[in-house]
């Protein structure tokens, strides 16, 4: 259990790896937006309990209002100022959280960047989010009656599968197109240079979607599985003219993560006119000097970020608003 006020501006928490610095920006992060990346809920309950709660009081030049969540084992209750709400209606700027395992936005699976991509959009949009579930509610039933062999529904399902699919990829093309502009630019703030750009790698359009399902019935009914859409597509990362994916290096695959969390952070700002939370998960972890400063520029810029790090990266951090210190899982204010 913990109760943390944190300032405005920099708020730097520091311990030994494993103490527990990774788990706060979590839940931090869970409460603001409704996103976890755990594959089941109960993962994110401490060892021995059955439920885990968070709380968030945020002050707003509107005022200020209170999210809540309670987590246990495959459920999950959201509140706003009391009232229980959907994972939608957190969908907010709410924060950023850059973190080391970013690197996988690179060099990891298309369903990684995928996800990225997604959960970007509905932070955005209500209505991307909205269609995205409906979505994959339908892809699920189509599924079921391919894998059934209930072959008289797929002419339903892919009427109502293939609607559904060409909004997502036409609000996927309008996004990637803004977000391949800012993450260039901030690529080549990072020192990363100029030639890098975002491409979506689909499997179907919006014009030949329903085409394309019919021509593929075969191939799926043998599977038991939808073989194209959004949920197949992939975010193509292109630097220096080739793919990133398979090309790039470590230390090139932490300057692209970093910009394109940069560039998340800024179409979040200009969508909704506040600027995210920022959370900078071990600040140092591999990157140069340059890019720390650079990050480092980025949360002194931001209304209030929440850096962690080991101890020996205080004096790197200069004159932060507040220092918390956490060992064991336990959070403590420095000089209390």
């Amino acid at each position: 259990d913990a109760t943390l006020d944190f300032s405005p501006g920099l708020n730097l928490v520091s311990g030994p790896n494993g103490q527990g610095k990774t788990n706060l920006l979590e839940a931090i992060y869970l409460v603001l937006t409704g996103f976890t990346d755990a594959g089941r809920l109960e993962q994110l309950v401490r060892f021995g309990q059955k439920e885990a709660y968070v709380k968030a009081t945020l002050e707003r030049e509107d005022g200020h209002s209170v999210l809540e969540v309670g987590i246990g084992r495959g459920r999950r209750v959201q509140k706003a100022d009391g009232i229980k709400v959907s994972a939608h209606s957190l969908l907010r700027g709410g924060a950023v959280w850059i973190r080391p395992e970013d690197s996988d936005l690179v060099l990891g699976s298309p369903g990684g960047r995928r996800a990225f991509l997604d959960a970007l959009l509905s932070r955005l949009s209500l209505r991307y989010a909205s269609i995205l579930a409906l979505y994959e509610r339908n892809l699920a039933q189509r599924n079921a009656s391919l894998r059934s062999g209930e072959l008289w529904a797929l002419e339903v399902w892919n009427t109502k599968l293939s609607e559904l699919g060409a909004e997502i990829l036409t609000l996927r093309r309008r996004a990637v197109s803004r977000l391949s502009e800012l993450a260039k630019s901030s690529h080549t703030g990072l020192g990363g240079g100029t030639d890098l750009e975002l491409k979506l790698l689909e499997t179907t359009s919006p014009e030949t979607y329903l085409f394309d399902l019919e021509a593929k019935r075969s191939e799926e009914v043998a599977r038991g599985l939808t073989v194209l859409g959004p949920h197949r597509d992939d975010l193509e990362i292109v630097l220096h003219g080739v793919s990133a994916h398979t090309y790039a290096s470590r230390g090139e695959a932490r300057t692209i993560a970093l910009a394109l969390r940069q560039a998340e952070y800024t179409l979040l700002e200009e969508r909704h006119g506040d600027a995210p939370i920022l959370l900078l998960d071990d600040f140092s972890a591999e990157l140069d000097p340059m890019r720390r400063e650079h990050l480092l520029t980025m949360a002194r810029k931001s209304p209030q970020a929440i850096v962690t790090g080991t101890e020996s990266l205080q004096g790197s951090l200069e004159n932060p608003e507040r220092r918390f210190t956490v060992n064991a899982g336990k959070l403590a204010l420095e000089g209390e």
